[in-house]
């Protein structure tokens, strides 16, 4: 039996890794993100959809069971890793009052947003905060790489955006963190268990991250002076290390890594790790999509039930609104533009991994039903198709003063993440 449960998974993460990562190449071909044919692929080839069909000897050809769920998991770890080795501490540092400002607020107005439409509907307070955590983070590398085909990576909106995106995931990590502690104990919920729990995952967060930066920066550096594998082993424990470490004191596993990943990224060996990463990443990543995707059950998008086609209409307005009223205003206040702060808000629309993982975390813990978890993966499809639209069509309407205007290489980005999704 227990080499029959061996046998399943192996089987279960080979078809999930080639069908996501195929089905992720197609749709980078067509200039649609990647992460969405992964999605789909473990959606086609879920228990819900032919997972069920393909049978052998009785059984279904796939089955997600604890180890295909534990290589999910990695996966995730090793996503937030390769998010952190995009970004060091100097980078996080820059982004200057304007930005943080915009990051700050802008995740505020979503998680609150979402939270009080979910009580409105009636939901439980794990499911509110469910919600309000899948509304806040933004996916960074998609408007980064729309800034890019755009060519406006060098105005000071999209220095913006990118800045302000990198610490709306920061901030989202934490607030993931917190709702992650709550669906795993069943300590009382109030608001200033709430906040209590925010304010010292910050803390700690911080903490954690000035320790990794100060240690593991020499750890590789030393490594990197021997064999290129040591090296390697060297970033391998760092991720799960500190992964491990963020765990003990109550914390995602995940804000560990990309904690560990801002901190290795300032090691004289960085790019040699990032190929390296993103090679292993190959394995683990799509698992996690394509198992995100396979615990999503189609029929909960076809049914009488009017709660759930409100719901998700609903969510994925407040999802456009809550970035453009809590991420545009302040940037139009910072650069005295309404324009450009529409563009910063358009570009914060798109939510990602962090949204996924939120989503993931919760329906394998069983703290939403299949209704509310299609709802937010329906949210985060929706908003990562639109943002990109809707920001394409925001240069479209160019002042007279833009149309003019020298590109100034002085006000070049820092850094463009690149990290998947």
């Amino acid at each position: 039996m227990a080499l029959d449960t061996v046998l399943r998974a192996i089987i279960t993460i080979c078809i999930l890794v080639f069908s996501a990562k195929v089905l992720g190449e197609i749709f980078s071909w067509h200039k649609i993100p990647a992460v969405l044919g992964e999605l789909l692929a473990g959606i086609i080839l879920g228990p819900y959809a032919l997972g069920s069909v393909l049978v052998i000897n009785g059984s279904p050809l796939m089955e997600i069971n604890e180890i295909v769920r534990a290589f999910g998991e990695i996966g995730g770890i090793l996503i937030l890793f390769v998010a952190g080795l995009e970004m060091t501490f100097r980078d996080f540092w820059k982004v200057g009052i304007g930005s943080f400002a915009v990051a700050v607020v802008g995740v505020i107005i979503p998680f609150t947003m979402g939270y009080a439409i979910s009580m409105t509907f009636g939901l439980n307070i794990i499911t509110c905060l469910v919600v309000g955590a899948a509304l806040v983070a933004t996916s960074t590398s998609i408007t980064a790489l729309v800034l890019q085909e755009l060519n406006k990576t060098q105005s000071v909106e999209s220095k913006m955006m990118v800045s302000a995106a990198v610490v709306d995931d920061v901030l989202g990590l934490a607030i993931l963190g917190v709702v992650v502690s709550f669906i795993t104990n069943s300590a009382s919920l109030s608001i200033f268990n709430i906040l209590w729990v925010v304010i010292t995952a910050l803390i700690i967060w911080l903490a954690m991250a000035a320790f990794d930066a100060f240690i593991l920066p020499k750890v590789i550096d030393l490594t990197s002076k021997g064999s290129e594998a040591t090296m390697e082993a060297a970033a391998t424990a760092s991720c799960f290390g500190a992964s491990a470490l963020a765990a003990v004191l109550g914390l995602s596993p995940i804000v560990g890594a990309f904690a560990a990943g801002m901190a290795v990224a300032n090691s004289k060996a960085i790019e040699k790790i990032r190929e390296y990463v993103k090679k292993i990443s190959i394995i683990f990543s799509p698992v996690f999509f394509g198992l995100a995707g396979a615990q999503l059950d189609l029929r909960s998008f076809i049914n009488t039930d009017w709660f759930f086609y409100v719901f998700l209409i609903v969510i994925v307005i407040i999802a456009v609104l809550s970035k453009i009223i809590g991420c545009g205003l302040p940037a139009a206040f910072f650069l005295k533009d309404r324009l450009k702060g529409l563009r910063v808000g358009i570009g914060m629309i798109s939510r990602g991994e962090v949204g996924l993982i939120v989503a993931g975390v919760a329906i394998s813990a069983g703290a939403i039903s299949q209704s509310i978890y299609a709802a937010i993966l329906g949210m985060i499809i929706v908003t990562t198709f639109l943002a990109p639209l809707l920001l394409r069509k925001s240069y479209e309407n160019k002042s007279e003063e833009e149309n003019q205007a020298q590109p100034n290489r002085d006000t070049t980005a820092d850094y463009i993440p690149t990290y998947p999704l």
